[in-house]
């Protein structure tokens, strides 16, 4: 459980020390806000998935379905990959488009959060 806490850090290590250098001022509250919103969504499905019986959903994760360690991992990674995409790509150009994208990543995640942990409230817990 410790490891894939530390795992659902990255995205906000990533993501911050990947633009930092680039990053305005106008994006480092949102872009820490939404790497904290991330990995609070990667602790709660690693949490689902290692406690419950629940599945994930992300096409690009469900291969990953037997092993939720490295689905937060393989997830965090791409995470880490947008989140300085988008901040180097749209930010230069258009740098309130990028902070709405931020929160607007943020409040998805957090969405995420919760549905989680609805989803344990309705899934069997697992038997050890």
């Amino acid at each position: 459980m410790a490891a894939a806490f530390v795992v659902s850090l990255l995205p906000g290590i990533g993501a911050n020390n990947a633009a930092a250098q680039e990053l305005r001022p106008s994006l480092k509250l949102p872009t820490t806000i939404a790497s904290i919103a991330a990995a609070a969504d990667w602790a709660s499905t690693y949490h689902a998935m290692s406690n419950y019986h629940v599945r994930e959903t992300n096409f690009l994760l469900q291969s990953f379905q037997k092993s939720p360690g490295k689905l937060v991992a393989v997830g965090a990674a791409i995470d880490v990959g947008t989140y300085s995409a988008w901040n180097m790509l749209v930010a230069p150009k258009h740098p309130k488009v990028a902070a709405a994208g931020m929160w607007g990543m943020a409040a998805f995640r957090t969405f995420l959060v919760f549905h989680n942990l609805k989803n344990e409230q309705r899934a069997l817990r697992r038997t050890p």
